[in-house]
């Protein structure tokens, strides 16, 4: 695709209204900013250093009430996306990276989904070409077993259990009842156990219309991915309860592909191939139109930069995970004395 755009960095002209087109690098918060201020959810960016007494007394002139979601301003799959139920929770969590942080009220809604839409510059009508619904982990009681056990006994929530220990330890020793459902987790990502579901058969005209409407109010965004929270899918598509919690742009995936059932590698690889097709045209045709490339060197300075900004970031989790294992130890080794 580059050799064909004629430059390594096409990719950048296909949203002029998102950082370099949308690759991750980009501010969320200020992506959200873009949105219609109706479909936003409540937010407040919280900057290393801020006192935390400051920090709230903004979130309550937004009306940003405990429990909420906190997360990095720039980040990706889930990464450091907490659910804190307390201000002492809050205080904790972001005095231990220093990074900017998006506060945001937390939607009670009970669905999620991923809705991938693109227009290209020169048509007035855009298209819907991928809904991913989202099934949250959870276990099911049995009556008799805790959920630590029930954890135990269903592989995709035994790789949360580090998680869940540390955020819902209070939880682990519960005894569900038979058939009750227990959420073991808030946030829409793989990452976090939540099963992606190809919910394509759902796409019409009147879903189709919803965002032809939200895109356009978005002046230079052509192509991406709505995160999206609402009551029902029937809702969404009359336009009412529902929240766009995140726009990704030109590095974003349609996710409808990682539902296993219906797809396969092959299958995802060609869709993963179609979609980086209507990149290049989106980006050359804005491109034509007078939306420069990114030069090569400022990318490489960019992704320097991100690379650094992990790096960070990782290392800081890294040594938090090393003191809580040790944490652990102690208290599990008998004292002496």
């Amino acid at each position: 695709m580059a050799l064909r755009a004629k430059h390594p960095c096409f990719f950048t002209a296909a949203n002029p209204a998102l950082f370099a087109g949308g690759v991750g690098m980009e501010s969320k918060f200020e992506t959200l900013e873009l949105i219609p201020e109706a479909l936003q959810p409540k937010s407040v960016l919280a900057k290393p250093g801020e006192s935390f007494v400051a920090i709230e007394q903004r979130l309550l002139r937004a009306g940003i009430t405990f429990p909420l979601i906190a997360k990095p301003d720039i980040g990706y799959r889930g990464f450091l996306v907490r659910k804190l139920n307390s201000p002492s929770e809050l205080e904790a969590y972001l005095g231990r990276y220093n990074i900017d942080f998006i506060i945001q009220e937390f939607l009670d809604y009970p669905e999620e989904v991923g809705i991938f839409y693109y227009r290209l510059p020169n048509e007035r009508r855009g298209k819907v070409v991928s809904l991913t619904l989202k099934e949250f982990l959870y276990i099911s009681g049995d009556g008799r077993s805790t959920v630590r056990e029930l954890i135990g006994q269903k592989p995709r929530a035994l790789l949360q259990l580090e998680n869940l220990e540390e955020t819902q330890p209070e939880i682990l020793t519960q005894i569900p009842e038979f058939g009750e459902k227990v959420p073991l987790s808030v946030i829409g990502n793989h990452s976090k156990g939540t099963q992606f579901i190809n919910g394509n058969q759902y796409i019409d005209e009147q879903l189709t219309d919803q965002f032809d409407q939200v895109s356009k109010a978005i002046n230079g965004f052509h192509y991406g991915r709505f995160d999206v929270k609402c009551q029902s899918l029937e809702a969404l598509k009359e336009g009412r309860d529902f929240k766009i919690i995140e726009l990704n742009g030109a590095f974003s995936e349609p996710t409808h592909i990682y539902d296993a059932s219906r797809s396969s590698y092959w299958k995802a690889v060609a869709t993963i191939i179609r979609h980086w097709r209507l990149v290049r045209r989106i980006a050359m045709a804005n491109h034509e139109r007078g939306v420069p490339f990114m030069r090569t060197s400022d990318m490489l300075s960019e992704l320097k930069a991100f690379k650094n900004y992990h790096r960070k970031i990782k290392n800081a989790v890294q040594e938090e995970e090393l003191n809580r294992r040790q944490e652990r130890t102690l208290a599990l080794s008998p004292r002496r004395g």
